[in-house]
This record gives C-alpha cells, structure tokens and sequence, in this order.
C-alpha cells in the first residue's frame, strides 16, 4: 500500500476516541464483576462457580487490551486518564504498563526485525538454549501447557525491572511496577483462599494460553527481516497477520486485538474503530492481506515442534532473505 491509499482510507473514517466507549468498556467490567461475585456467593458449594472462571479470564485479558490501547495513547483524550487506565489495566494482566509501553513502542517501530523487534526475541534465543530446556518448551506447547505466556510475562518484568534501575527517579515506572504487584497481592490475601484455588488460579491458566492463542499468530510465521530494516506505518501490513473471529468474541473479549493489520497500520486508532478499518485495508491490500480463519494457525502449529513454530514460513523465506540483503 502507498502513503496515498494509507491518507485516503484514514481521512475517509471518523476515527475519534469517545469518552462514552470508554465509559462504556468500563461499565461492561463493573457488570463483569458482578457476575462473578454473584456466581461465587450463589454456587461456592457447586461445581457450578467454576462458570466464573472464564468471566475473570475476560476479565484479565480486556484489561490487557485496554492497556494496549492506553500504550498508544488510544485509551482516552486526556493522557493523564490515558495513563491511569493503561496502569490500572497493567495491574489486571499483571504487566507494569510504563515498561511495557517502552518495549511494545520498539515492537512497533522494528515490527518483524528479529535483532530489534522485543517480539522476535525468543527466534533468537530459543536455538542457543539447552536442549532440554528446547524439548521441555516444545513438549509444553504442544501438550497446551502456556509456559511461553508465562516467561513472555517473565521477560517482560526483567525487563521492566533494568528499565526501572536505569529511571530511579519515575514515578510512573514504579507506580506501574507496584501497582500490579499489590493488586493481585490484595486479591490472593483478602479474597477466601477457596476463591483462588478454585478461581482465580484457574483463570491465569486461562489468560496465559490466551496470551499464545491469541497473540503468537500476528506475527510468526511471516517474512523476518535483520539490520536497519524497518517499515512505515502503511508497510506494516507485510509484518503482521489478522485473525478472524467470531464478532462476540472479537468485540467483547479482545477488543478487536485480532485485527492486527489494521492496528500496525493504524497504531493510534482505539479498538473500538479497528473494524471500520478492516474492509478498506483488505479492499486495498487484496492477496497481500494476511489472516487467519477462526483459530486455524493456532490448531495447526500446536502440533509442531517449537523450532518449527518460529522459523520463518517456507514462501516467505526468499523475500526475507531479499530484504535482508
């Protein structure tokens, strides 16, 4: 796509944050609660509680996109608002959103360059570590057992915790390193243990295959690229892949965070406009639109060793080496 097609389609959409669909995401969480406080205190003594554990982990993951979104200053006008709710939903997902926020604007500038994109970081080290440790990883995968979602976190926070030692005097990076740790610290405390074992522990499980369900498809599996090489905003289509999901799904869980394409492309634009986006950019971008039907990639990769999972597709292969060169 050229800059001129990328201008028409932007110019073309009403694409302003609201503080009613902010107000509104809100509120949907609040009933969230809810239910699940409601399901607990009616069921405790049934197998029926456990219909709680999949509203936390909708709980836990549109807090994670909401934090996305406040990362790109999408969640709200005010920035203060803005960052308030990127922290608080930090805490939910159990991420620090100042830190995370660093690393993801990286993402975003070196998408699909495996030396510079904090994405592609296991492409690089998953070859140079102890085979046993490759084998342990491969079998979790594909027995459906979510240690990638559970060390991506644990790189996230080493991370976050260098960033942090690096900026001693932000008050933003600590309140974003604490925050999640005194949340979920409260909730483990206060709440009956019944409820953690039962419940909560149950729906980090769920978060974490979650987070490879529904994030390791946009961007494995496609042309990888090393050096300087990097793509403006209307190229990014080439580095990252769409999924396709059911619109309950894709609306209400992960607020349209399956529309990839579209948010590379448009990194600013809030989760709720990401659809009016995705039939001008596949009018547009046609055979070079990338995505995945219903769960497809995800069911056909779990099988494969995780060498196999992370390497480049085999039709990208000589392109990337092209780029590289």
């Amino acid at each position: 796509m050229d800059r001129a097609t990328y201008v028409k389609i932007r110019s073309s959409l009403n694409l302003e944050k609201k503080s009613s669909a902010l107000f509104f995401h809100i509120m949907q969480n609040v009933v969230l609660a809810a239910m699940i406080e409601g399901l607990w205190v009616s069921f405790r003594d049934s197998g029926l509680k456990y219909l709680a554990v999949p509203l936390v982990f909708t709980l836990i993951f549109r807090n994670f996109a909401i934090m996305h979104d406040a990362v790109h200053g999408a969640a709200a006008k005010n920035r203060i608002l803005n960052d308030a709710v990127g922290i608080i939903g930090g805490g939910f997902c159990l991420l620090p959103f100042e830190t995370w926020k660093q690393s993801h604007l990286n993402h975003h500038q070196w998408s699909g360059n495996v030396e510079k994109d904090p994405v592609m970081a296991l492409i690089i080290f998953f070859p140079k570590m102890p085979k046993s440790l490759q084998n342990f990883i491969s079998i979790s995968w594909q027995c459906w057992l979510p240690v990638l979602g559970f060390l991506q976190h644990v790189v996230f926070w080493n991370l976050s915790l260098k960033i942090y030692f690096k900026q001693k005097n932000s008050f933003k990076v600590l309140l974003s390193l604490v925050f999640p740790v005194v949340l979920w610290g409260m909730l483990f405390c206060f709440l009956p243990s019944a409820f953690a074992v039962h419940i909560l522990l149950p729906a980090l499980f769920m978060y974490f295959i979650g987070i490879e369900v529904v994030n390791l498809p946009h961007h494995l599996q496609l042309p990888q690229f090393r050096g300087e090489e990097k793509f403006l905003a209307w190229q990014q289509y080439q580095t990252a892949r769409s999924c396709s999901y059911p619109k309950w799904f894709a609306k209400f869980i992960v607020l349209n965070f399956n529309l990839h394409i579209e948010h590379h492309m448009f990194p600013d634009v809030p989760w709720y406009h990401l659809d009016k986006l995705n039939e001008p950019v596949k009018d547009a971008l046609k055979d070079l639109y990338n995505t995945d039907q219903n769960f497809a990639w995800i069911l056909e990769n779990k099988p494969k060793a995780m060498a196999k999972v992370l390497s480049p597709a085999e039709k990208n292969k000589k392109t990337a080496n092209k780029r590289a060169a």
